[in-house]
């Protein structure tokens, strides 16, 4: 019988040490703006007027009772719930295709994660290349095969699906490539027996390949959901919260009321409202997966 002897105290510190700096400063940085946010969000902060009193909850009871806040709630609801479905989805689906690759896995993977590397800006203008009014490509190409143009952006609702499909192609390959990573941590020999016990592949997939990555499962929505929750750069380069406000979301809402209107306590209080979401949401997830 060997004992194996215990690593020195200093030696299993040694990787807490490497990270602590690079975690008190994001904490610092994080920190700093979330405190500073929710105190201005408990002040009547507005250019319009010298004082700063203190309001406590006003600012919050002022949002629930605007119709420009509440269209942006209800718009980022559905932004969400379409990103993370339409992303899980697409996920799901390279992750499975790029485990089945053999020999170009590394190349597919590359190319996977190249939207991700693109700006929310270049996402926008690219969209805004096929989609955008009457010269978009797509149109192009509805009018070869026949087809009226539609014009997606003065749509509200197409201008709704066209933010969301820009948003999914930017956010799904980090997803798919955690999944991915999930898949390659499955034992081969639990696919050599299931394929000796004549179990079929829609079989393999739903009793051991997702309750085994189900803990991927759960980081990929959290990063959905987180992305999609925080969204500003793609919605505003594309449609600026139109056409009628149907694409403005809350991060947008957020923006045109602290930096447009210039009622900075107001947009804070939008800030600590879009944490909160992120916030009950992530505790969700990791409530539903850890079980």
């Amino acid at each position: 019988m060997t004992l194996t002897r215990e690593p020195p105290r200093r030696q299993r510190l040694e990787p807490y040490l490497f990270v602590l700096p690079a975690v008190f400063f994001v904490i610092g940085i994080l920190g700093y703006g979330v405190f500073s946010g929710t105190l201005m969000s408990l002040f009547r902060v507005d250019l319009r007027y010298a004082e700063t009193p203190f309001v406590w909850l006003d600012n919050y009871r002022m949002l629930l009772s605007d119709g420009g806040f509440q269209n942006s709630f209800v718009r980022t609801l559905v932004f969400v719930a379409g990103s993370v479905g339409i992303g899980f989805l697409l996920a799901l689906l390279f992750s499975l295709a790029i485990f089945r690759c053999r020999r170009s896995a590394h190349f597919f993977k590359a190319l996977t994660l190249v939207p991700f590397l693109v700006s929310g800006i270049a996402t926008a203008v690219i969209f805004r290349f096929l989609f955008g009014g009457a010269a978009g490509v797509i149109n192009h190409v509805l009018d070869m095969v026949g087809v009226e143009r539609i014009l997606f952006l003065a749509h509200p609702d197409l201008a709704l699906l066209v933010t969301i499909l820009a948003q999914v192609w930017t956010i799904f390959p980090l997803a798919a490539l955690l999944l991915h990573a999930g898949l390659l941590s499955i034992d081969p020999d639990l696919f050599d027996a299931a394929k000796v016990d004549g179990a079929s592949a829609f079989y393999v997939f739903l009793r051991i390949m997702m309750p085994i990555i189900a803990p991927m499962i759960g980081v990929s929505l959290m990063w959905l959901s987180f992305a999609s929750f925080n969204v500003f750069d793609i919605t505003l380069a594309l449609t600026g919260g139109g056409p009628g406000r149907a694409t403005e979301v809350l991060a947008v809402y957020m923006y045109n009321v602290g930096f447009r209107q210039l009622r900075y306590s107001l947009g804070s209080s939008v800030m600590v409202i879009i944490l909160m979401l992120n916030v009950v949401v992530s505790m969700a997830l990791l409530r539903l997966f850890k079980r």
